[in-house]
């Protein structure tokens, strides 16, 4: 691909990916993509067969890149709690650096079409899964305590990704300190030694 064309193809992704994240998906019309790209909307179709195909190259490339990510960080260390607290730093990293890309990823999966949807979301269930080993090996190896591990993946990246909504860089905290404050918060919730003794009646959870 030249310079020229592949410069090109970027300053489209771009302002889709602009317009995706402050109207929405079905309220960015391809003319308007195109005039924010400099281009007339014709000439977009040399480079995006549709704007389908804008949506999925987004999503695709940002669920790829936290997926590759969080495969570095389970296969690089034995110690759960270090994978544990590198995948959090990693959610919250690419989430607050790439926040209308991942903001397009969680809401607009309602968008994508036919086999583009069941892809996207296949992405998303290995993200899912990856981050349920994690927890589980933990378990399996007595740090962290037992409880339904899809839920504990669930509810962690839940609150990792929320913080790209309320994050502003020029704020009173920086991106590492609210890194570490989740790593205390998650971490204290896993950790063996801070659990709680189940009540009476109450039903152990099974790994």
């Amino acid at each position: 691909m030249r310079p020229d064309s592949r410069s090109m193809r970027e300053n489209i992704l771009a302002a889709a990916v602009h317009l995706f994240a402050a109207y929405g998906y079905h309220a960015a019309p391809l003319r308007d993509i195109a005039q924010i790209a400099g281009i007339q909307a014709a000439s977009i179709y040399h480079h995006y067969p549709n704007k389908q195909a804008l949506l999925v190259e987004i999503m695709e490339t940002h669920m790829r890149r936290l997926n590759v990510s969080l495969e570095y960080i389970v296969h690089s260390s034995q110690d759960p709690l270090q994978r544990l607290n590198e995948a959090i730093a990693n959610h919250i990293r690419l989430h607050t650096t790439y926040k209308d890309e991942f903001f397009i990823v969680d809401t607009e999966i309602r968008a994508l079409e036919g086999e583009n949807r069941a892809y996207i979301l296949s992405l998303r269930d290995t993200y899912e899964a990856l981050m349920q080993d994690l927890l589980r090996d933990g378990m399996e190896r007595g740090v962290f305590r037992l409880c339904d591990v899809k839920v504990a993946s669930y509810a962690m990246i839940a609150m990792c990704t929320e913080v790209a909504t309320w994050f502003r860089p020029e704020g009173r905290l920086s991106v590492e300190q609210v890194i570490l404050m989740y790593r205390q918060l998650i971490a204290e919730g896993l950790l063996l030694s801070q659990a709680i003794e189940p009540q009476q009646g109450e039903i152990a959870q099974q790994i």
